[in-house]
């Protein structure tokens, strides 16, 4: 005979609520866990919920939960594209639990070793983050399949710091050490950036780089800028990194580093679109998503962007068979 049920009371219902919304959450856009398994999936997500090196404001470590649950409210279908990307299938992995006391490295290293695999399997490994240091474990991983590599930072920060706060693999220093990635002929192209050190505009001359700056975005016609940005990405496979406090903070506030004067909501879109077209990304991650209580603008937005992302880099890449149609470039007014 089985036991009589207990009452329902608010706490245990309120409980009970939770447990559903941290199951249902545990899939991009809350799918059902059979509609998006590792081996059916084309898009692997990589949660890295660390923040160890933060300089400014902490809360990037509850970037990825955040990024999840907000995306069970993301329409499936894209109007853009004319279909649901998701039919790539997206596969979320297990949140990464960082050893105790971990330092940077410790972590690069493990999310360097959770996604070799992932490339290795043909996949697309898509961090998220996380503070900006965790971009380095995957970007390692996807240099060893893919050596010829490019990369695409969209920041208000260059991260060209050789070692900031006596750590080398500060969230300040990742882009200093994907120069070291790069392939032959291989470049790290800069979008966004607002801020910038002597250490690091020396690094820029020493390397020859040509950063597209936050002023040049919305000074320059016809989206002049996107045009460079991509034919410096060359034909090379390209990793693309978007920290979100590239965009503008009325996009997306909630990040450690706020800066005035990022990207447009549409002008990262145009950006992404046409490196999807143009590229082959083998690659991506956003991070540095810091939801303050009830932020949950800045969470859904980050959320959208990486569906946009997905949609770009892999349901509508030329050449796939997903159903969806090539993006048609939008006026550079629509800003």
């Amino acid at each position: 005979m089985l036991p009589p049920m207990l009452p329902l009371t608010r706490a245990s219902s309120l409980a009970l609520r939770q447990m559903a919304i941290e199951q249902l959450h545990d899939t991009f856009l809350g799918l059902p866990p059979d509609e998006c398994t590792y081996d059916e999936s084309r898009v692997v997500l990589l949660r890295a919920p660390y923040d160890g090196t933060t300089s400014y404001m902490a809360g990037a470590r509850d970037g990825p939960a955040a990024i999840l649950a907000a995306s069970a409210q993301v329409e499936p279908y894209d109007r853009e594209l004319g279909c649901e990307p998701c039919e790539v299938g997206i596969h979320a992995l297990p949140a990464l639990v960082p050893p105790a006391a971990a330092g940077p490295k410790a972590v690069i290293d493990q999310i360097e070793a959770l996604s070799l695999p992932v490339v290795a399997d043909g996949k697309l490994p898509f961090v998220l983050g996380g503070e900006h240091s965790v971009t380095l474990g995957a970007a390692r991983a996807v240099a060893e399949v893919h050596p010829r590599l490019s990369f695409l930072q969209i920041d208000a920060h260059l991260d060209l710091r050789p070692s900031y706060e006596g750590s080398p693999y500060s969230h300040a220093c990742v882009a200093y050490h994907l120069l070291g990635l790069r392939g032959d002929g291989g470049q790290v192209v800069q979008v966004g950036v607002r801020t910038a050190c002597p250490e690091e505009l020396a690094v820029i001359e020493e390397h020859g780089l040509a950063p597209i700056w936050g002023e040049d975005v919305w000074r320059e016609e016809d989206d002049a800028w996107i045009a460079r940005a991509v034919e410096g990405l060359a034909d090379h496979p390209v990793y693309v990194t978007v920290d979100v406090d590239g965009l503008d903070p009325s996009v997306i506030p909630g990040t450690g580093t706020p800066v005035p004067g990022g990207l447009g909501w549409y002008q990262t879109l145009r950006l992404l679109r046409a490196v999807g077209q143009a590229c082959r990304v083998v690659g991506c991650d956003v991070v540095e998503l810091a939801p303050g209580p009830g932020d949950h603008r800045s969470a859904y937005a980050a959320a959208q962007l990486v569906y946009k992302m997905i949609g770009y880099f892999e349901a509508a890449r030329p050449g796939r068979e997903a159903r969806c149609r090539a993006p048609k470039p939008l006026k550079a007014a629509a800003s």
